[in-house]
């Protein structure tokens, strides 16, 4: 307890004054309250002291200001203090008591910081548990995935909720080309580079996360073009020793110097898990694919298979059923096939197939269906193209058989094809009876000299010869 005249000057000072602050009362008797006010307090003290000069009223603990008193030896005690002016045959006085509340500072201190703790870990465990639910949709939606491209879009919007305010992509390795290419881009600024060979990546050159800081673009990928804001995560897609592409993350989101490490550390972090996702779902519908490919191609020429043929022909027939349009087919077969077997060889008739397959592939309309039927013959599904057009198109196809000369035979063996063509729903309206159709109109073509098409006729009628070579 200090008293205080209204100069400023301490009157009195209790024994406890010596034991708190280093003063022996004595010592305090006669000086100025500003000894005891650190210097940094010192205009704020001058402001309080006028103020309470001009309007004294008592100040309770409790509700009194919590300040700092110097202590003798220039250390700080944190304390609250109470005034209580009281009249004095020598003028006003002012009673100031002085509680050291250190303990209660320090106490306070730690609170507030186990707080903010808290509130980290509670803020960490909600991004957490976003984190958690967004890649458990992501599983769900790629196990559902029919094809890569819808893998794609499904990473896309992932990526876009996993890393706001940062750029990247997903570029993936074609085994049919040499280059890396973008088929997932996201953010406001995404890579500038679309595609880029292999060697390019340090992450795909050594296999392994390869991770960039700010300040270090002499270890950056070549592949990348943009300045590095906060960090540069490239890491490599491989499953079952396989590697399918490379995941490319640029984070912008600014940090203080002491926060970037942290905050490049967990964004590599989700790159791994999503890396590591994508990566198995990527490579299990590659598998799928390459089964269901498998099991619809035919194995030498690489058209689509009977089975698939006629499972295509019904989907096609249901549906220009609903919209009212026409479709056609065109049931093709080679000309002396056995001779050229017997003449040349299996191998060199399995080369013919092989290059009549590639033929008619780059030959028919995207929407077009062209399987091989079984042996030398051939199917071709025309959607929309009526009876004409179906005859003329394979008046072209017959055409273009008769000229290739590339598939090792010698130039004097003729290659031709007899061609039948029926339609929906002219000639029937089931696929069992327009093949049917189609194939009594290629065997008309045979009868009548080989090297031709011949378009069904009508149930009563004959098939009509269309066109001869």
């Amino acid at each position: 307890m200090i008293v205080v005249d209204a100069r400023g000057r301490i009157v009195y000072a209790n024994p406890l004054v010596e034991e708190a602050f280093g003063w022996p009362p004595d010592e305090l008797h006669g000086s100025h309250i500003e000894q005891l006010v650190p210097e940094r307090f010192a205009a704020r003290h001058q402001a309080h002291r006028a103020h309470f000069a001009r309007q004294p009223s008592a100040r309770p603990m409790g509700s009194g200001l919590e300040l700092s008193v110097r202590r003798r030896d220039g250390t700080e005690l944190a304390a609250e203090i109470s005034l209580a002016p009281v009249s004095s045959p020598r003028g006003p006085l002012v009673i100031t008591t002085i509680v050291d509340i250190t303990a209660r500072v320090e106490l306070q201190s730690r609170l507030e910081s186990a707080n903010e703790q808290l509130q980290l870990h509670a803020e960490e465990l909600e991004r957490r548990n976003h984190e958690f639910a967004l890649f458990a949709q992501l599983g769900e939606l790629l196990e559902s995935c029919q094809t890569l491209d819808e893998a794609y879009g499904v990473i896309g919007g992932i990526a876009v909720q996993a890393f706001p305010g940062d750029t990247g992509a997903l570029y993936a390795l074609v085994p049919s080309l040499a280059d890396a290419e973008a088929v997932v881009t996201w953010g406001s600024a995404p890579p500038a580079r679309t595609a880029f060979a292999p060697n390019e990546c340090w992450a795909l050159r050594r296999g392994r996360l390869h991770v960039v800081a700010d300040g270090e673009p002499e270890l950056s990928c070549p592949h990348v073009d943009e300045a590095i804001a906060t960090g540069s995560i490239c890491e490599p897609l491989t499953a079952q020793t396989d590697t399918l592409g490379v995941l490319h993350l640029r984070v912008h989101r600014q940090a203080s110097a002491g926060a970037r490490g942290a905050l490049l550390a967990d964004r590599v972090r989700l790159v791994q898990t999503l890396g590591a996702r994508v990566a198995l779902a990527l490579a299990n519908i590659r598998l799928r694919e390459t089964l269901r490919e498998q099991s619809s191609r035919d194995g030498l020429t690489g058209l689509l298979n009977r089975r698939s043929m006629e499972d295509a022909l019904e989907r096609e027939l249901r549906r220009a059923e609903r919209e009212d349009y026409a479709v056609s087919i065109l049931f093709a077969d080679l000309d002396h096939f056995k001779d050229l077997n017997d003449s040349f060889g299996h191998a060199a008739g399995d080369a013919v197939l092989r290059g009549l397959g590639e033929y008619l592939a780059g030959a028919v309309r995207g929407g077009d269906v062209a399987c091989r039927f079984g042996g030398e013959e051939f199917v071709v599904i025309l959607p929309t193209a009526s009876l004409a057009d179906a005859a003329r198109r394979a008046d072209v196809l017959r055409e273009g058989v008769k000229s290739r000369q590339d598939d090792g035979l010698p130039r004097a063996y003729p290659m031709t094809m007899s061609i039948g063509v029926a339609a929906y729903p002219g000639h029937g309206t089931t696929a069992q009876v327009l093949l049917l159709a189609a194939d009594a109109a290629m065997y008309r073509a045979k009868e009548l000299g080989r090297d031709r098409v011949v378009v069904a006729g009508a149930a009563e009628g004959r098939p009509i010869e269309v066109s001869t070579g």
